[in-house]
């Protein structure tokens, strides 16, 4: 897959879930939507985050984007960190947050890094390039005690009126 927009990552640094304080300015924001996962509710999770982001205003190829990076993000709790986690969702500032978050063992320094393809031969870590390469801003926090990755879009569309 190709894309014409250069990812940016790290950048937007916006919203925090419950719990949480903004780092740059110490405000708290809630999250307005939260599912917890597993294998059996992965695909239900996906639609759900699908139709949130459309509801949000973010459609066509960027929702696809979105919607493809969180699920990667999904499918490696699934897979490397302990079978389930959560996603929250949150608007704030003009921006489409997410953060999907698992209790794994975390991922290694290495798998974290290089914005190249990794070889046909060598397995997984496609999942980590396709959520930075798709994302407009993503952030990896991860140890021993688990991993969350905040994926960032930026807004576009209005809402549709409820």
């Amino acid at each position: 897959m190709t894309s014409d927009r250069i990812p940016r990552r790290g950048g937007h640094p916006a919203a925090t879930p419950s719990g949480f304080r903004d780092e740059r300015d110490g405000t708290a924001t809630h999250p307005s939507a939260t599912w917890e996962f597993s294998r059996s509710h992965a695909g239900a999770v996906r639609r759900a985050v699908a139709e949130y982001a459309s509801h949000r205003g973010l459609e066509g190829m960027r929702r696809s984007d979105f919607v493809l990076a969180v699920y990667e993000g999904m499918t490696n709790a699934i897979r490397y960190g302990g079978g389930r986690g959560r996603v929250r969702l949150w608007t704030c500032d003009g921006l489409l947050n997410c953060e999907v978050a698992d209790h794994g063992p975390g991922i290694p320094v290495t798998a974290l890094t290089g914005d190249d393809l990794p070889p046909d031969g060598e397995p997984g870590r496609r999942g980590l390039w396709l959520i930075r390469n798709l994302s407009e801003s993503c952030r990896f926090t991860t140890g021993p005690e688990g991993t969350t990755i905040r994926i960032t879009f930026r807004l576009t569309g209005q809402p549709p009126a409820m």
